[in-house]
């Protein structure tokens, strides 16, 4: 069971908000910009989810929330729904050491059941018909990206996408919400059969079960990034270019070669990607690949050994749970093994919505730049987008220039001061509640090293030990050039998990605040099957 410790005083009256469904999204808090965007396609997918189940939405008002620039999702109405029109089992959770239920609910007696019986098979057959759906979603996706990418931006252009990138990015969205909301459910499910063993006990169960069987996007980034290293260790030149660490004009100056063209293949399917992929203010690999070529020249030079795919053990599992309950536990391993696939593909999908929003979004502070509505470029990210919107359409006049400069100059400061603080990982009311564990175990395996700091890794050593804030996505790129990987937030679900127990790289999350501060070079020992990291 997860536990949770509350951190401030408050009213508990109101519904119950978590962070951890957007997390991999939201790796810090977001931009104005960023925010609103997320927050509104977020409602929008969730919105989209419930109405094909059939289980009777309201109006998407109260779905999603930002709190000091992160997004929080109403769990409340997502397990009243879930459990009144598919007898779902509303989650139990734990504060300051007592157990509550996330909703009041009775189990359904006979006919009920049988009622609520069918909208269970309707959750297995929408989430099957999305994971069919999921190759035409990125196929379209991306070539909207594309067709956005290669727009002059008139104004009417910029006009016509704006009206766009909500629907885009909410039809992106729908099957990552899908495939995470109902693995969120079946961990908390097995947290609860596995009770009263610790969190992290039952984590490294849950991840000695799952192995490195899951084939994701991450782990095909990270095998291509292991290629390029390959390729360019090959070749002199490109290794020369590479230590040079000049990538400003990287198209022109990279040497020819088949090193060139393995990179070539990597920014045609990967280029949308980056760090921080939620935060639109962010680059993208094919804006700023300078962490990319970090990774690379690592891997060029002499990457870790790999071990190899951890392999799938589900018996120490099934051996710790009621005999009569392990073949749902067998079932809620392998739906968890499809939804880690499906969430990963998802997540690609969404990359390339984000990406096209970005190239929307300057092509606007372009336009705002013009006569003087906004000071820079990155500025526009401190706007929501329906003030963005204002401002393209004249309802946000040029002649409320000092309103709109001293609007900006004001969440500026708000962004800074959010994202000198650790988030909630629940509000419960009013109620702010934190994680207090030390860590959880992501990836089994031990490894010591020197931290790097996944943000501004430049020069890695060879006994790198990964640092992030979340277990994102596009951080797999540089599993491959670590020994392990530790992160302060997150979950065993996250992206990143997957890919480390394919690559057979140690992991631990939610590590705790100290990974947040933790000095660049500092000796670190992981033990991903303990979950513990150790500062030397």
């Amino acid at each position: 069971m997860i536990e949770f410790t509350f951190s401030s005083s408050g009213s508990e009256t109101g519904p119950v908000w978590g962070s951890a469904l957007l997390a991999p999204l939201a790796p810090d808090a977001l931009t104005p910009f960023s925010g609103s965007l997320l927050t509104e396609i977020a409602a929008r997918a969730w919105y989209l989810y419930y109405d094909r189940l059939g289980f009777d939405p309201s109006p998407r008002s109260g779905i999603v929330r930002l709190h000091a620039g992160h997004p929080f999702v109403n769990l409340t109405l997502s397990a009243t729904l879930d459990a009144e029109h598919a007898g779902v089992t509303p989650p139990l959770l734990r504060l300051d050491g007592v157990t509550r239920p996330l909703i009041a609910w009775e189990k359904p007696g006979f006919w009920a059941g049988m009622k609520l019986a069918r909208g269970a098979r309707k959750i297995e057959e929408v989430l099957h018909s999305l994971q069919q759906e999921l190759p035409e979603i990125i196929a379209r996706t991306a070539a909207w990206q594309s067709r956005v990418a290669g727009l002059r931006w008139s104004q009417a252009e910029v006009l016509q996408i704006m009206e766009e990138i909500e629907r885009v990015g909410a039809t992106a969205l729908l099957p990552y919400f899908a495939a995470r909301h109902n693995l969120e459910w079946a961990y908390r499910r097995l947290l609860a059969l596995l009770a009263p063993r610790p969190e992290a006990e039952a984590a490294a169960l849950l991840v000695q079960a799952l192995g490195g069987a899951a084939p994701t996007v991450e782990l095909e980034m990270a095998q291509h990034v292991q290629r390029l290293g390959q390729n360019a260790a090959a070749q002199p030149a490109v290794r020369a270019w590479l230590k040079a660490g000049t990538f400003e004009t990287w198209q022109t100056s990279l040497p020819s070669g088949a090193f060139a063209e393995e990179l070539q293949a990597f920014m045609a399917r990967y280029g949308q990607r980056g760090l921080h992929e939620g935060e639109i203010a962010a680059p993208r690999w094919s804006e700023a690949p300078d962490i990319l070529f970090a990774a690379i020249r690592a891997c060029a030079e002499g990457a870790p050994a790999a071990n190899g795919a951890q392999p799938a053990d589900p018996q120490p599992l099934l051996a710790a749970v009621d005999g009569k309950v392990r073949k749902e536990v067998q079932q809620l391993v392998a739906q968890m093994q499809t939804l880690l696939t499906m969430q990963s593909q998802a997540l690609h999908a969404v990359a390339y919505s984000l990406a096209g929003t970005r190239q929307w979004a300057l092509a606007a502070a372009r336009e705002a730049l013009t006569d003087h509505r906004i000071t820079s470029l990155d500025a526009i990210f401190f706007y929501e987008v329906e003030e963005v919107k204002e401002m393209m359409t004249g309802e946000w006049n040029v002649s409320d220039r000092h309103t709109i400069h001293a609007t900006a100059e004001e969440r500026q400061q708000w962004v800074a001061a959010w994202r000198r603080t650790s988030p909630p990982a629940l509000i419960w009311g009013e109620r702010e509640a934190t994680l207090p564990t030390a860590g959880l175990p992501a990836a089994a395996g031990r490894a010591e090293g020197c931290a790097v700091l996944a943000a501004k890794a430049r020069d890695w050593p060879a006994d790198a030990i990964l640092i992030t804030q979340q277990p994102e996505s596009a951080a797999a790129i540089l599993l491959p050039a670590t020994r392990a990987f530790v992160t302060a937030q997150g979950s065993p679900l996250d992206p990143l998990c997957a890919c480390a127990r394919s690559l057979g790289r140690p992991g631990v999350v939610a590590a705790g605040a100290a990974m947040k501060t933790i000095a660049p070079t500092a000796h670190v020992a992981v033990d991903g099957a303990l979950g513990k990291v150790t500062i030397l």
